[in-house]
């Protein structure tokens, strides 16, 4: 319940909006400490590493849910209520039943959430609360290619690489995913199974 709880109010406040208010805080106190640091990179190293963290800490109330939900369906399948019958241990009926039921979900979730992620990263950036401007990031990226558009003539191409390569690693990932997703979903292995079964030979 108390889980259940903290992932209803994170689900209940937008992402971005999170996700900016924690990367300011961030940023207020880097900025209050520069004594903490020898040199910039050092600081740079530290606000990307704690941007990575505040993503994660505020990313993971969907695949909280999800699994939640699917992990108290399967609980009440067959199956699962005559292993619990027959005593075999919840640890066994976890590690059995319900894990390889529920990793296709948690390798979904993460590949999209990854995909959200790179989109925080450019927007963070792009307004100037995300990566330190001296690393590369989209996000900079495309800033610095909005400043190149506004020539006269209009300096294109570096805003059409930055969105070619953020659309081939957000493609790229979630066609990985489809294929672990394929190789590792029980239910799949199943489908697959079914036609070939149901051939006898003459």
């Amino acid at each position: 319940d108390v889980i259940q709880y903290i992932y209803t109010v994170l689900s209940s406040v937008p992402n971005i909006l999170l996700i900016a208010a924690c990367v300011l805080m961030v940023q207020v106190f880097l900025d209050k400490h520069p004594e903490l640091f020898e040199t910039g990179l050092e600081r740079a190293d530290l606000k990307i590493f704690l941007l990575c963290l505040i993503l994660g800490l505020t990313g993971w109330a969907g695949l909280c849910r999800l699994l939640r939900a699917e992990t108290l369906k399967l609980r009440e399948l067959e199956y699962v209520q005559a292993a619990t019958a027959f005593g075999v241990s919840h640890w066994r009926i976890m590690q059995r039943h319900v894990l390889p039921n529920v990793m296709h979900l948690v390798l979904i979730t993460t590949v999209l959430e990854f995909s959200g992620l790179i989109l925080y990263e450019a927007v963070l950036s792009y307004v100037g609360v995300g990566v330190d401007p001296s690393m590369n990031s989209f996000g900079g990226m495309i800033n610095q290619a909005r400043v190149e558009m506004s020539r006269d003539p209009i300096v294109w191409w570096s805003f059409l690489a930055a969105f070619v390569f953020m659309v081939a690693i957000v493609l790229s990932a979630n066609l990985f995913a489809d294929a672990v997703r394929d190789a590792f979903d029980p239910r799949a292995r199943v489908y697959r199974a079914r036609p070939r079964a149901a051939v006898h030979p003459a």
